[in-house]
């Protein structure tokens, strides 16, 4: 009886142990997700605080923008909207240039100015200065300068980006020159309302890109030199082109009435 019980007992404490050694691991399992759990909380606190301090910074440079715009604004020449992060400043093409022109004109440096004032300290953003037009031709005289829609909005994206370098000090690197032509149209061509909206300037606060941007703005600053034939895209210096003819909506692809 006794040697029976010590077996016993012997099985129970191995059991026990056994026990013991399971919930050591299951305990020493719990401290490590729960540690990964901690680390984690600290990671969404501080994505958290970033985000909340962009966000800030966002409102602070929309407040500013607003501020300094407020006439063109409630004219309704210009747009400025923020949604979800991305802050986009929308320009109708003659608060910048004349008809069929790419050289920004003298009220529309003034407003350049204003529009660099908010957005030189930002620091974490690419500015993308983006350029459209409508969808009617170019006149045969503009087309010598311009074969399409697509160069005279390239190179009015560029012009803008050149001013706001050279002449309000923003960061080149953090710049962006892109031509859409006719083909991102936000309201209907078959008006002179909607046409007039569709020939625009849009500038957009984008992420910043690190690689890139640089090489992307080089090469349609090139372009753009290579349209206007100078070293300089659209230089001031030249002579300034004939006014932009208009044509029939309908018959968009046909060629205009000579100027």
């Amino acid at each position: 009886m006794l040697f029976a019980a010590g077996c016993v007992s012997t099985k129970e404490y191995r059991k026990a142990q056994s026990e013991t050694a399971m919930c050591l691991r299951d305990k020493d399992s719990l401290t490590r997700q729960m540690e990964e759990l901690a680390r984690a909380k600290d990671a969404l606190a501080q994505t958290a605080e970033a985000k909340e301090a962009e966000i800030s910074k966002m409102k602070g440079t929309y407040d500013e923008l607003v501020g300094n715009l407020k006439n063109e604004i409630s004219s309704g020449q210009i747009q400025v909207t923020e949604l979800k992060g991305k802050l986009t400043l929308n320009m109708v093409e003659k608060i910048l240039f004349n008809s069929g022109q790419a050289n920004v004109k003298e009220s529309g440096k003034e407003v350049l100015d204003r529009i660099a004032a908010a957005l030189k300290n930002l620091q974490d953003k690419d500015i993308r200065v983006e350029g459209y037009t409508d969808n009617v031709p170019l006149s045969p005289k503009l087309r010598d300068r311009f074969p399409t829609n697509w160069e005279l909005s390239t190179a009015r994206a560029t012009n803008v980006v050149r001013y706001l370098v050279e002449k309000n000090g923003l960061d080149p690197s953090r710049l962006i020159a892109a031509g859409f032509g006719e083909y991102h149209p936000i309201v209907t061509n078959q008006t002179e309302e909607g046409r007039a909206q569709n020939r625009r300037i849009d500038i957009v606060l984008v992420p910043h890109e690190v690689s890139g941007n640089a090489a992307f703005a080089h090469t349609v600053a090139a372009s753009s030199a290579a349209v206007t034939g100078s070293a300089e895209p659209a230089a001031a210096t030249e002579k300034a082109p004939a006014e932009e003819t208009p044509s029939t909506p309908e018959a968009p692809t046909a060629p205009p009435a000579q100027n």
